[in-house]
């Protein structure tokens, strides 16, 4: 196929997404509406895996067997475990999410986080560049950034991890079984 115009870049775009959609359909993988699903060829998805309308996968993403990623999410050079579900209008790059977390709705992970199995990042809670540990969770508008939380930790409602001094950035530590 010869690309001339912007026309046939989208005609070609189209078709090597629904090879790659069929390929994955074929596999195991659930693509609720194909049409509306925009993923690239180097995105791998395990089989029992779900992906509702209106998802975006970029890059070099993995997503494991039996997860969820409902409507609207874009999710770009991330890897993901078994067992997650990410919820709508989730948007996270660059990051690692472990078997069993969930992620969402309304969740932004940006790059360098990391999400422990089992562990919890609910609606309206951005990490930078963080790790939650195992069976921790913040449900809900807070803010969590370059810090590393412990396992079981509770972070409360409009929990801001405050690093910047007004010189200098600084790691926030918060230990396990905490509840901020």
């Amino acid at each position: 196929m010869g690309i001339n115009t912007r026309v046939d870049l989208a005609t070609a775009s189209e078709a090597l997404r629904q090879e790659k959609i069929k390929e994955l359909m074929l596999a195991g993988v659930t693509i609720i509406d194909p049409r509306t699903t925009y993923l690239d060829r180097t995105v791998e998805i395990g089989k029992d895996t779900t992906l509702y309308p209106n998802c975006t996968l970029q890059g070099k993403t993995r997503i494991g067997e039996r997860c969820v990623i409902e409507p609207n999410s874009k999710i770009s050079d991330t890897e993901i475990g078994d067992g997650v579900t990410i919820r709508s209008y989730s948007v996270i790059t660059e990051s690692r999410i472990e078997d069993e977390a969930t992620i969402g709705p309304f969740a932004h992970l940006r790059p360098l986080s990391e999400v422990k199995a089992k562990a919890k990042i609910g609606n309206f809670v951005e990490v930078k560049k963080s790790i939650i540990g195992k069976g921790s969770k913040a449900n809900h508008m807070a803010y969590i950034g370059e810090s590393l939380i412990g396992e079981e930790v509770n972070i409360g409602a409009g929990t801001i991890t405050c690093n910047y001094d007004g010189f200098e950035k600084h790691q926030t530590i918060i230990g396990d079984r905490i509840f901020v």
